[in-house]
């Protein structure tokens, strides 16, 4: 599969909205949950939502990332808990518009949120930034919109064929749902996420993307 840097979607992983309205890039993250090659870290919001940063290393290249992404009807087959991506708008090569839906545990009411993605290549090095858009399309009265959405994913190469991908965000879940519920089902479905992630990105489809300049 080949692609001139354009068709960059991305999504946010399940529930990452569950968190504050903005990252903060201190260092005092704490370890949530370390195994199979992922690493969860977290803190805790002024409104006791916790900020998170998941890592892994995957034996793919960056572009991996980005083709894995991309293919947005892909999505609810590795991660946690997404029902459907759907694309509102192709802005430009390597922006886009996009509303993600989410199955919450009952008696929870499923999430939806609007976000706009923007793909940055820097060397060999993969940055996709996403910010909320969530007022900018009505609400669907059968979800919960989240709320101030902001995400960073990074593909950084190691060498050797092997790739470091980052997640860090934060956001609001919307409605009444409590903060020590919301919490727990982030690290469950974060971890889920990524284990996945580290399955499917090695498939050829996604192995095989070109990026030229």
């Amino acid at each position: 599969m080949q692609c001139k840097a354009r068709k960059t979607a991305v999504y946010v992983l399940v529930l990452s909205a569950l968190l504050n309205t903005t990252v903060s890039w201190a260092v005092d993250w704490k370890l949530e949950k370390q195994k199979n090659n992922v690493s969860i870290y977290s803190k805790k919001s002024d409104l006791g939502y916790k900020e998170i940063l998941v890592k892994t290393i995957v034996e793919a290249n960056p572009y991996s990332l980005v083709a894995l992404l991309d293919d947005v009807a892909f999505a609810p087959q590795w991660m946690h808990n997404c029902i459907e991506v759907k694309i509102l708008d192709e802005i430009s090569p390597t922006e886009r518009l996009l509303n993600s839906f989410f199955a919450a545990p009952w008696p929870v009411k499923d999430r939806d949120m609007i976000f706009y993605s923007k793909t940055t290549f820097i060397n060999n090095t993969v940055q996709i930034e996403i910010s909320d858009k969530g007022d900018s399309i009505p609400e669907h009265s059968t979800y919960v919109r989240m709320q101030n959405m902001y995400g960073l994913w990074e593909a950084s190469p190691l060498g050797n064929g092997r790739t470091e991908i980052t997640y860090t965000g934060s956001g609001n879940p919307g409605g009444n749902l409590p903060t020590f519920i919301a919490n727990k089902e982030l690290i469950t479905s974060m971890f889920k996420t990524f284990q996945n992630l580290n399955k499917v990105i090695l498939l050829d489809e996604y192995q095989s993307l070109k990026i030229t300049n």
